[in-house]
């Protein structure tokens, strides 16, 4: 499969918090609290799921909560050079929260 195209993952997982590493449906699973000064320099994330092939570090699915131009708090996907909303959310939700929707998507994406 091919990496996803927006490599911002690289700086965000070098200046980010890994929250966790684990293997989902035969990948290779890093999630990641991106600094609040990764906003202040244009990234809208919040919290990222990156799956990887075993052995292989680049991403080829993200799942990712993210805000929007205009504020609001959104659940995306990528693969490949594709980005999708997935949800819309009425406000900012926790790492744990996140997680559940994230899981949700990657397991029906990635089968």
């Amino acid at each position: 499969m091919e990496p996803i195209r927006d490599l911002s993952w690289m700086t965000q997982l070098a200046g980010g918090e890994i929250l966790e590493r684990f293997e989902l449906s035969g990948y290779s699973v890093v999630s990641l609290l991106v600094p609040v000064h990764s906003a202040q320099q244009g990234s809208t994330y919040r919290y990222r799921i990156l799956f990887s092939e075993v052995g292989d570090r680049r991403p080829i699915y993200a799942v990712n909560l993210e805000s929007s131009i205009l504020g609001e708090w959104l659940i995306t996907d990528q693969k490949g050079s594709e980005h999708h909303i997935v949800h819309r959310l009425p406000s900012i939700v926790s790492y744990e929260q996140f997680r559940v929707l994230a899981l949700d998507r990657a397991v029906t994406k990635l089968e």
